[in-house]
């Protein structure tokens, strides 16, 4: 049960993060400026993936695969609107 509870953590932490960043870009940030922030989430994610790998530990690799699981419905979102 508390591997849900983190699973779910990890997922709405990032999903939360991409939405703060913009899944589709806003008229208010330059096209260069959300490249960047989404690059930069992109990169802390695989960090965290890395880590979570490495330490082995129940609860990091929960979020881990929750935050994996928020960042692809982020991108799948942001597919969908191309349609």
């Amino acid at each position: 049960m508390l591997e849900i509870v983190d699973f779910m953590i990890g997922f709405f932490v990032v999903l939360g993060c991409l939405f703060l960043v913009g899944i589709t870009r806003g008229r208010r940030v330059s096209q260069k400026t959300w490249v960047i922030l989404w690059s930069i989430a992109s990169l802390v994610l695989a960090l965290f993936l890395v880590v979570a790998f490495i330490v082995e530990d129940v609860v990091f690799l929960s979020c881990a695969l929750g935050g994996s699981l928020g960042y692809v419905v982020a991108v799948a979102v942001h597919t969908i609107r191309h349609l």
